[in-house]
């Protein structure tokens, strides 16, 4: 009676346990199967830029700010790449200082070099610290008809022919200050931009979820907790296929 009592408690028990990590089972036996053949199904070449994901994984996506130069935006994407408006058009060390169109050229003051481009965007010239940019460079612009590098010490008339740089004490940087505020980008440019930002892989995503840590640690502590019961469901499976061959037997 006790035998035939235990092995109607082990069944129940066994179904129990069969039916609380069925779905989890599941998803661990799909998600396997994904990550065996991630090079065949390319997950990790599949970026997800989703905000919500992002913020999940502690990423923030910058906004996007720049200068507008006429009817034209000049910015980064967060890459150390500076835009035309949708046009990548040269690397630019973040962050973008600052941008001034002045004649037919656009200059773009970059975090260590001074960029000089066309009005479509093509490359003239890169002024690097290397060619005599000052280090401590905040931002260049144009005020009657010159131009001029504004360093913390004092503002420097820029020669965009020779490159040449000379102190103009008598320029008064409250004067400059207005040209150089950053702005956002309309939103039409910004979502061209949304698979250029920070991402993350689907392979990524779903070895996070296989293996628990994508909720941190109460994520594997279920995991663990449905990896013993996968061992006892083993155990009370085993048995219950022993005492059948065993009542075959009688």
């Amino acid at each position: 009676m006790k035998s035939t009592k235990s092995i109607k408690l082990n069944i129940i028990w066994h179904r129990r346990l069969g039916l609380s990590v069925f779905l989890v089972l599941i998803f661990l036996a799909i998600s396997g199967f994904a990550l065996n053949h991630s090079p065949a199904l390319k997950l990790n070449k599949i970026s997800l830029s989703n905000s919500w994901l992002l913020s999940w994984y502690g990423f923030e996506k910058p906004a996007i700010n720049g200068f507008k130069l006429a009817d034209k935006w000049l910015y980064q994407d967060g890459n150390s790449q500076l835009f035309l408006d949708q046009k990548a058009v040269a690397p630019c060390s973040t962050p973008l200082l600052s941008g001034v169109k002045h004649g037919d050229a656009l200059y773009a003051l970059c975090a260590d070099s001074l960029l000089i481009l066309t009005e479509n965007g093509q490359l003239i010239e890169s002024f690097s610290q290397l060619d005599g940019l000052p280090i401590n460079a905040q931002a260049i612009t144009a005020v009657e008809g010159s131009l001029y590098l504004i360093t913390d010490t004092a503002p420097l008339a820029f020669n965009p022919d020779s490159l040449a740089l000379t102190p103009e004490p008598k320029v008064y940087q409250t004067l400059l200050a207005p040209q150089l505020t950053l702005t956002p980008i309309p939103n039409s440019l910004e979502q061209q931009l949304e698979n250029s930002g920070p991402s993350i892989s689907l392979e990524t995503v779903i070895l996070d979820l296989h293996s628990g840590r994508f909720f941190g640690q109460f994520g594997v502590l279920v995991i663990d907790i449905v990896g013993l019961l996968i061992c006892i469901l083993s155990i009370t499976g085993l048995m219950a296929w022993i005492n059948r061959l065993r009542q075959i037997k009688q």
